[in-house]
């Protein structure tokens, strides 16, 4: 019978399950795994380059970042102590269980002065003494007995929560600013990109407008609360970054509430302006400086201090504090009160709360150890809900009470109005409640409360001069009052389900509910400005950080599949892989976890996501990445872990001394110079990962590192939450104090969620040594690519002999795959694996054909080249597509084939293979009808 030929070529399509592999298309594939279709080929999955490790610094003698000042050391002539553990007994500073120390950095302060620190980067102390950087253990005889100091940079390791834009009125691009679940810091777009600590509350300069007000001299520290699937939402708006890190799910209100302590008595008061009086405030915690927002007092004992902003000017002892109202008029005796708080702006009451916060800048520098500046940092934001604290005003079907707002699930500006979406509130007096299907709106205008006035908050002709805001903008104690017209609001949905996504598409903002679309309208009018109407009934929004904005509609993670939805219909846009999205993990908050990203320049969108693989119990973090190519709507999957994207502006790039710690070879580097994201100030695609790595996507093939190593023993490796898979590939390097280890390849076999085991080449040596720290894993990535199920003869009822394939792929230096053939139905055991000649005992004992395809061009040499490749000309060095060939004779009801990398390439250690470019661009091949299928 005739030879027929089967040509693919401009492939179009991706990953597609919903046909068996013999019904779909010649360019589609079952399986597509770390490799995707792209502009008619197939690309391995791109790599990525380290953009930073989030890290932090810590001194023991400053309060700023602890409230233990020193840490005593053993007796007895050992002198041992723990400097990651040994300072946190405070509420204040809590060093995470997984840090570790960054060598170089150290600076141990001990009687005399004598100072210790570790220039070798070893775990050597001079003039004597050890470290250990994983643990924090120290060691200095010389000292046994006495109380130390330390200073020191540190890798917190906590899971990266939010990569995002701030807009500086200082630069005309956004700035990034990146959340772990306890901290935030600013991220430099100059190179080396390093990022800094900035969880600190704003301290602003003394200023005529705030009258015997005096900055502190210490800056007081915050951190979040929020669990390990709590990712960040924020937003520009007015001059400042808004941000809540959401609510958890279910929702307990364990870790979310308002700042404030009871106010018990007011005295001294002097009327003003500027008035003045002292505060009864048990167990304050309040230091001269802090500004305080007060509420709720009877009028008969004090008027005119509700809804005032006030500033601490002297703290007499720890249950009373001297308080200003810089424009305010106070009247009344004064006197004990059954009612009345202060709301803490620049501290906090509770440091196992959060609440609404927003950020307009730096408190401090980039340097290490860093120099703060006055005016800029974190303020708690928790407005007023009602004008009065007696009102009968009901929100959203509440008890009575003042409410003040506290939380929130998504912020978004609309319409000249702050809108928070699944909002929390909270009075004096009781618990969080979460407001599932409401939305709290601000005032049109400014959403700031923080003033000081004279009168009656509620007059329009009342003058109210802001405090403890960001430059150039205004308040107004009034800007969520909910009771009065004009002010601002709230509107219920009215269904038993909570708002999870919101996006704005064109004018109007879509909503995704648990099973339900619908669309916010504004209507202009104050009494009522904004309306809801459903506009799909069937397919929701689960996953809050899913949602990405597109010109048609919005693309968000539903239980029931990826949708698109507009503003009249909705629809879902994988119905080439309909049972993927039933693949998400629902257990550990899988839904909640879920991240997406769109990257403008090569037009796809990344849904990281848990796995509910064979054994994802082990798993807690994200484990895979759907890529939807949405120009050509084409899917594939990617086996990595990130917990949050966001986007990067650099505005320096590479340089010659820097370009190699993106591409480390020539080799490697495989991206043009005029790639779209290298462009200065191009917004590229970041990711952050479970243990505080920041990478840069899509850059080349070669990957950067993205873990850290708590501890080596022999050939177990400790790695908290490291989200390997058994069968992994992985180089280590930078470990102290352990030999044999360093730029090895291995396989992992995965013990438990922090544990795994490794296995070297077949000359690989044990491990050995007391591991100190320093060590870091890079992941390599096997692509696994299988085509259709090829049934050329099934109409007329014969077998299919698969002969000589050509495939064009794109030239590298020295780079070699593995192509697999399967036969009849059977995708799991390729068929031309095994010894090459005939040899006894082996399934394939007259396998004669080499699975090597190469992607570099061939040798010319006969005595090097496997007899089953063709010859090329010497002209093929100059292209950057070659043909190759492969000659086999297999036969099967179908004939399928697969590309991937074999264990021997995995473990090439000149590493031609691991990271060299996989590209596709078609594939010839000739197949003749055979025997008859039965």
């Amino acid at each position: 019978m005739s030879t027929q030929y089967i040509t693919v070529g401009d492939i179009s399509k991706g990953l597609t399950t919903d046909r068996l592999p013999f019904n779909i298309d010649n360019d589609a594939f079952p399986v597509l795994i770390n490799a995707y279709q792209w502009r008619g080929r197939i690309k391995r999955k791109r790599g990525t380059a380290l953009l930073n490790r989030i890290k932090r610094f810590f001194n023991s003698a400053s309060t700023a970042y602890s409230s233990t000042a020193t840490l005593t050391l053993s007796g007895g002539g050992i002198g041992a102590g723990n400097i990651l553990s040994g300072f946190s007994t405070s509420s204040v500073t809590t060093l995470a269980p997984n840090a570790s120390i960054i060598p170089g950095s150290v600076t141990i302060t001990a009687p005399g002065p004598t100072l210790y620190t570790d220039p070798s980067m070893d775990g050597t102390l001079s003039p004597s003494g050890t470290i250990n950087y994983a643990t924090g253990a120290i060691v200095i005889a010389a000292q046994a007995g006495n109380a130390v100091s330390a200073q020191f940079n540190y890798y917190p390791t906590l899971p990266v929560l939010g990569l995002e834009d701030f807009v500086m009125a200082s630069s005309a691009f956004p700035g990034t600013i990146a959340f772990d679940d306890s901290y935030s810091y600013q991220v430099n777009t100059a190179y080396p990109y390093s990022s800094f600590d900035v969880s600190f509350y704003k301290n602003p300069a003394s200023s005529g407008s705030l009258p015997s007000y005096t900055p502190k001299t210490t800056w007081t520290p915050t951190t979040w609360n929020g669990q390990d699937y709590q990712q960040f939402w924020t937003t520009n708006y007015q001059g400042a970054l808004w941000a809540t890190n959401g609510i958890n799910v279910p929702f307990s209100g364990t870790n979310i509430g308002m700042q404030f302590n009871l106010v018990t008595e007011v005295t001294m008061i002097v009327p003003g302006p500027p008035a003045t009086a002292r505060l009864t405030i048990a167990a304050h915690g309040l230091v001269v400086g802090d500004f305080l927002f007060l509420n709720e007092f009877p009028t008969a004992t004090v008027t005119g201090i509700n809804f005032q902003t006030c500033y601490v000017t002297n703290v007499p002892d720890v249950t009373h504090v001297d308080v200003e109202f810089p424009n305010a008029t106070l009247g009344g005796a004064g006197g004990a009160v059954a009612t009345g708080i202060a709301q803490y702006l620049t501290n906090r009451s509770d440091t196992t709360k959060d609440c609404l916060r927003w950020y307009d800048g730096a408190p401090v520098n980039g340097t290490l150890p860093p120099v703060f500046s006055q005016g800029m940092g974190w303020v708690n934001f928790a407005p007023p809900l009602l004008s009065q604290a007696t009102n009968t005003f009901i929100i959203s079907d509440l008890p009575v009470g003042q409410y003040y707002l506290v939380g929130a699930r998504i912020i978004v500006p609309f319409k000249d109005r702050l809108l928070f979406f699944g909002p929390v509130v909270q009075t004096s007096s009781g618990t969080p409640k979460y407001l599932q299907d409401t939305v709290i709106y601000s005032q049109n205008g400014t959403p700031y409360y923080t003033c000081s006035f004279t009168g009656d908050a509620g007059l329009a002709t009342t003058v109210f001069n802001p405090i403890l805001l960001p430059t150039n903008q205004t308040s107004s104690a009034n800007a969520f009052w909910e009771d009065q017209v004009g002010f601002g609001g709230f509107i219920q949905l009215g269904v038993d389900q909570p708002i999870n996504t919101v996006s704005a598409n064109e004018d109007v903002l879509i909503l995704g509910l648990n099973t339900a679309q619908v669309r916010m309208v504004y209507t202009g009018n104050d009494a009522v400005p904004f309306n809801f109407f459903i506009t799909n009934s069937e397919l929701g929004s689960t996953s809050t950080f899913s949602a990405i904005n597109m010109d048609k509609g919005v693309i968000t993670k539903g239980s029931r599949g990826f949708v698109i939805s507009g503003q009249t219909e909705a629809a879902r846009i994988d119905l080439s892989i309909p049972d993927q999205v039933f693949q998400v993990a629902l257990t550990n908050n899988g839904t909640e976890r879920v991240t997406a990203q769109r990257d403008f320049i090569n037009e796809w969108i990344y849904f990281t996501y848990l796995s509910n693989q064979s054994n994802s119990g082990i798993y807690t973090f994200p484990t895979q990445t759907l890529l939807y190519n949405y120009r050509d709507q084409s899917w594939a999957i990617f086996d990595e872990c990130y917990t949050t994207y966001g986007t990067f502006r650099k505005q320096s790039g590479f340089t010659w001394g820097t370009v190699g710690e993106t591409f480390p070879t020539w080799g490697s580097w495989n991206q043009p110079w005029n790639a779209g994201d290298s462009t200065l100030f191009q917004p590229a695609v970041i990711a952050g990962n479970q243990q505080g790595f920041v990478v840069v996507r899509d850059t080349g093939t070669n990957e950067s590192n993205s873990l850290s190593i708590k501890n080596v023993s022999g050939v177990t490796i400790t790695c908290p939450n490291h989200c390997l898979n058994t069968g992994d590939y992985i180089i280590i390097s930078g470990c102290l104090g352990v030999s044999n280890i360093n730029g090895n390849i291995y396989s992992v076999t995965v013990v438990d969620i922090d544990t795994f085991t490794i296995l070297g080449g077949p000359n690989s040596i044990v491990p050995s040594g007391t591991y100190l720290g320093g060590g870091l894993i890079k992941r390599m990535y096997i692509p696994l690519i299988q085509t259709k199920q090829f049934p050329l003869a099934w109409g007329m009822g014969r077998k299919t002999r698969i002969g000589v394939q050509q495939y064009l792929l794109s030239k590298t230096a020295n780079g070699q795959i593995t192509l697999q053939i399967y036969l009849s139905q059977n995708a799991y055991a390729p068929y031309n694996n095994g010894p090459l000649i005939p040899n006894v005992n082996t399934l394939n004992d007259g396998l004669i054909y080499s699975s090597i395809l190469y992607t570099c061009p061939e040798s010319i040499n006969l005595g090097l080249t496997p007899a089953n490749i063709n010859l090329q000309t010497p002209t093929a060095s100059q292209q950057s597509q070659i043909w190759h060939r492969q000659n086999t004779s297999l036969i099967g009801d179908t004939v399928q084939l697969g590309f991937t990398l074999s264990d021997a390439q995995m473990r090439d250690t000149n590493f031609n293979n691991q990271f060299a470019e996989i590209e596709l661009h078609g594939m010839i091949i000739a197949v003749t009808p055979s025997q008859l299928l039965v």
